[in-house]
């Protein structure tokens, strides 16, 4: 039942940051959950230890960022007028836009990911600190 409820939460914040994306912008919804996550894990380390939880978020946002390079690349070569936006230039390779739709899919389940792992941090940090409180 743990696994369902956990399939559930990440599932609903995908959708959520989904949502957001599409209202706020890539820049703004990323560095907000970016802040949030660097706060849960600063916390959760401080408390329990240093881990390697944090650092596999960094390399899923570092490849991001490469990728967001790659396409940026891709359609300046094209002499594309935006580097990440729309473009609709003979030059550009025919996949480039089933490429963008991976990127954009792959941020926002990062990001759902990343406030699933929130959501889990805060937990365990509230759990610590009733036990410490009861002792």
């Amino acid at each position: 039942m743990n696994h369902l409820l956990l399939t559930l939460l990440l599932i609903a914040l995908t959708v959520v940051t989904f949502f957001l994306i599409g209202a706020l912008g890539y820049v703004l919804v990323t560095s907000a959950v970016l802040l949030v996550l660097t706060t849960s894990y600063a916390i959760k380390y401080r408390i329990s230890g240093a881990g390697v939880g944090f650092a596999y978020f960094g390399l899923a946002y570092i490849g991001f960022g490469l990728m967001l390079l790659g396409i940026g690349l891709v359609q300046t070569h094209a002499d594309c007028m935006f580097l990440i936006g729309d473009c609709y230039q003979p030059t550009l390779p025919p996949w480039m836009f089933e490429i963008k739709a991976g990127a954009n899919l792959y941020l926002t389940i990062l990001n759902g990911l990343s406030l699933t792992s929130v959501c889990l941090n805060t937990s365990e940090i509230s759990r610590w600190f009733y036990e410490k409180r009861r002792l």
